[in-house]
């Protein structure tokens, strides 16, 4: 029997009595058996039992309402998106509405599961009401209506101008900043959906700089008194600063300049010192994206984080000293990004230099966070290993104060899993550069290391150990620099794989 005849059998036999509870869990296992079919094509038509669960979600019985949404969940994917959202939309918009959170938060993720579909993407562009009550729900006071009511909004906004347009409607807009007068989490709600839009596109861009929404968000930056609403609006303007248009858009408004002065307030203003994590961290992403643009047009954010990293520049929070070498190493990521940094050579090798002390005398959770970082700022793709990249890096590697591979190696055998795969990962990104395998070579037994699995007992270290044999294997220079008894080794090593463990044959003699 398919669902209609399974659904009208399930109807007639548990109607809806005063026994609600019953009638539930009786649904509630019908329905888990229906769900269990193979042939799982929604065709039943007649929604009665389907408008009988909505209905028992007014009720007042805690548990009753968590029966019911239990059952909805596996009664609703038998129907398509579209014929929820049109047969079911009085129950859609009432459900948001619910004082039951398990109510809202099941309703909002019928509705991302609607919109991931092209008919209920056209059902909720079209029904205005119920895009309005969506929009609205992001002044929802549940952390998790409000997480899958942005998934839908901008899986909306992202379908295109239909899209875009139905959510930043005068209506839309009007919505938005009803639900941010609710309270600062709401706002910051509102926010956190408007920025999310912006990363779609440069269509989204420029819909959303339109609403007046993203203004807003800057003044929190820049205009307010409260450090803790600055801090929270400049975290969500950072992912901006990741794209060539975001950028843009900021450079354009004049943000980025008000974040520059705001940061220049940091060496006297003690207040504007408890913003100097999030607009390092904002002009490490600029950096990162845009490196010539950060040198050119606001060097003088990059010499102080230089100096923050050097510490030469000490404003009494040893975390801002990592958060600066962290964000040179970002920037320093890519190949544009090691030349701006080479334009800057005194001031990087003092940050070399800082580095390698807090290599040798730092504590565990710092040392593992500087070798992170020199990973990342001394990582070259072959593609990239242009011999004026190739050279800078090796330069660099001249001025890690007081740190050869000798040390690198008794980091690596230290007893801490996190430091001991910091300084794996450092020996592999060596690996990949020609110079870095001459060290490698020189270094007594530093190959035989690499080869011994005995030395390592954790799942991270043996792929650790495996991805550096990987890398010098497929490098163009190993076998001109390692030669080729090494890398027979290596070649053996790396066709066992990670995990290979050596037999150890033993021989049973008689009376044992």
């Amino acid at each position: 029997m398919g669902h209609t005849g399974d659904l009208t059998k399930l109807r007639s036999e548990f109607p809806l009595t005063e026994n609600i509870r019953s009638t539930n869990t009786s649904y509630r296992n019908a329905s888990l058996l229906l769900t269990s079919k193979a042939d799982t094509t929604p065709v039943y038509q007649e929604h009665s039992a389907l408008d009988q669960r909505f209905s028992c979600q007014s009720v007042n019985d805690g548990e009753q309402v968590e029966l019911t949404c239990d059952v909805l969940t596996h009664l609703l994917p038998l129907f398509g998106p579209k014929m929820v959202l049109q047969q079911f939309g009085d129950h859609i918009q009432r459900g948001m509405r619910h004082p039951n959170e398990k109510v809202r938060v099941l309703i909002m993720k019928q509705i991302l599961s609607s919109v991931e579909g092209e008919d209920g993407m056209t059902e909720v562009c079209q029904n205005v009401p119920l895009l309005l009550s969506i929009i609205a729900a992001l002044g929802d006071s549940s952390l998790g209506v409000v997480k899958y009511t942005n998934k839908a909004l901008v899986r909306v906004s992202s379908s295109g101008r239909t899209g875009l347009n139905a959510v930043f409607s005068s209506e839309g807009i009007t919505v938005m900043q009803e639900a941010m007068s609710k309270s600062d989490s709401c706002r910051f709600n509102v926010y956190e959906f408007v920025v999310s839009v912006c990363l779609v596109g440069d269509e989204a861009l420029g819909v959303v700089s339109n609403c007046g929404l993203l203004e807003r968000l800057v003044a929190e930056v820049t205009v307010t008194g409260d450090i803790l609403t600055q801090l929270n609006a400049l975290e969500l303007l950072v992912p901006l600063a990741t794209s060539p248009s975001g950028l843009r858009l900021l450079n354009e408004g004049g943000v980025i300049a008000k974040l520059q002065y705001l940061l220049s307030l940091a060496e006297t203003d003690p207040m504007a010192t408890m913003l100097l994590p999030g607009l390092i961290k904002f002009f490490g992403n600029l950096g990162n994206c845009s490196p010539s643009q950060l040198y050119e047009e606001y060097g003088s954010v990059l010499l102080m984080v230089l100096r923050l990293a050097s510490g030469r520049l000490d404003l009494n929070d040893p975390g801002l000293h990592l958060t600066a070498i962290d964000t040179i190493a970002y920037i320093g990521e890519t190949p544009q990004g090691k030349f701006t940094l080479g334009k800057c050579k005194t001031e990087l090798d003092e940050v070399l230099d800082a580095i390698g002390t807090r290599i040798r005398t730092a504590p565990t959770d710092q040392r593992v966070s500087v070798l992170e970082a020199l990973s990342r700022l001394f990582y070259l793709p072959v593609e990239s290993q242009t011999d004026d990249l190739v050279g800078l890096t090796e330069i660099w590697w001249s001025s890690v104060g007081g740190v050869s591979m000798e040390k690198i190696i008794a980091v690596s055998r230290q007893p801490f899993p996190e430091l001991h795969c910091a300084a794996l990962t450092f020996i592999n990104v060596l690996a990949s550069l020609p110079w870095g395998q001459r060290l490698i070579n020189a270094e007594p037994g530093l190959v035989e290391y690499i080869l011994d699995r005995s030395s390592e007992s954790d799942k991270e270290g043996k792929e650790l150990k495996h991805l550096i044999v990987t890398t010098l294997i497929h490098s163009p220079y190993s076998e001109t620099i390692l030669g080729e008894d090494y890398m027979k080794k290596l070649t053996k090593f790396y066709n066992e794989g990670p995990f290979y463990v050596e037999a150890n044959p033993e021989v049973a003699f008689a009376g044992e």
